[in-house]
């Protein structure tokens, strides 16, 4: 009987973290709100250390949510501190955002890499390619944006590349925008154009 009562749970739990990322986004969507950088600085405090760790939150709702909008976090975050200092929070957020899911779709498992190559076949395919060489797919698959990165975290997470691997590629291949969008923010003198 316990045997049975474990076999129900266990894919209860890998699909736990898939189930909190549908929820997030369906509260989004039903709040009606646009992310902008200013909804950002509204919500974020004047203390610099409070508002790098609010802006860090931040990012970690946004890697449970598919639809909200990274830039703005990087351009919010450019706009409030000193470019170094902004650079740092951005670059750490984005190891956030490509952390989550990553672990989400490593605890997930094969039920979720099943359904994202029906839904992305071009994903597996690039994979299969270049399967021997995790650091460049995680970068080239940042690199290029014809694929949702969120959804290109959960398979690289549920095909189980590794993590050190993996975070290496993203960062790089996310450089470029983490640094522009920060350069931007720390230029924008109207906030209200974004």
């Amino acid at each position: 009987m316990k045997l049975q009562k474990n076999k129900k749970i266990i894919p209860f739990l890998k699909s736990l973290p898939l189930i909190i990322c549908v929820t997030f986004i369906i509260l989004f969507l039903v709040s009606g709100n646009d992310i902008t950088v200013q909804t950002v600085l509204n919500y974020t405090p004047e203390a610099p250390f409070a508002a790098a760790l609010v802006i860090l939150l931040f990012y970690a709702l946004k890697s449970v949510s598919f639809v909200f909008p990274i830039a703005v976090l990087q351009i919010a975050t450019g706009h409030l501190f000193q470019t170094p200092i902004a650079l740092l929070i951005n670059f750490l957020g984005r190891a956030i955002t490509l952390s989550i899911p990553y672990w989400v779709g490593r605890c997930s498992g094969s039920d979720l890499i099943n359904s994202l190559q029906k839904k992305y076949p071009k994903l597996k395919e690039i994979c299969d390619k270049q399967g021997q060489h995790p650091i460049f797919i995680s970068f080239l698959l940042r690199t290029f944006i014809f694929l949702p990165g969120d959804a290109v975290s959960l398979y690289l997470g549920a095909i189980q590349i590794p993590f050190t691997y993996y975070l290496t590629g993203g960062i790089l291949g996310t450089t470029l925008g983490v640094i522009c969008s920060t350069v931007l923010g720390s230029h924008i003198t109207s906030i209200y154009l974004f």
